[in-house]
């Protein structure tokens, strides 16, 4: 049977050798959130032991190195999210619960459009006739189905 092993003495000996999270797990090429896991876990191996027994004391050499491997990797760019406009004229719509102008699962076309953000509204088309929605209502009655009927 094997003794379990706290957290406490791995990040310390590595602190107490000059090491940053960051730094030593660059060193030992894994992520921060693995050296994390590896000190919170009481069954971890004992290599993990072994390895902070034996990382040298951390330089101010042994840091410029591993800072300009930072800085030659190529830092990843933010997402562009590309966002259109929410509702165009043409858009096919469905009645999710009675609407006045069409009953559930009936389907209709955004035919215009007026004010913007907090004005917006809606002229909705239906089978039984054609009527406003402040955008409110409008989600609280329609759904769009992606298709627009305009081309």
């Amino acid at each position: 049977m094997t003794a379990k092993r706290s957290a406490g003495p791995l990040p310390t000996r590595l602190r107490d050798k000059g090491w940053s999270i960051k730094d030593a797990a660059q060193f030992l090429g894994v992520s921060r959130q693995r050296l994390y896991t590896v000190f919170e876990d009481p069954d971890r191996a004992r290599l993990w032991e072994c390895a902070i027994a034996g990382i040298p004391d951390c330089s101010d050499e042994i840091k410029a190195t591993l800072k300009a491997e930072r800085d030659r990797k190529p830092r990843l760019q933010p997402r562009v999210r590309i966002v259109g406009p929410e509702f165009e004229v043409g858009d096919e719509v469905m009645a999710t619960k009675h609407a006045g102008i069409g009953d559930e699962g009936e389907t209709g076309v955004i035919v215009s459009i007026r004010g913007n953000k907090a004005t917006l509204q809606l002229l909705v088309r239906m089978a039984d006739g054609e009527d406003w929605f402040p955008r409110k209502d409008f989600h609280e009655f329609f759904a769009t189905t992606g298709v627009n009927r305009k081309q």
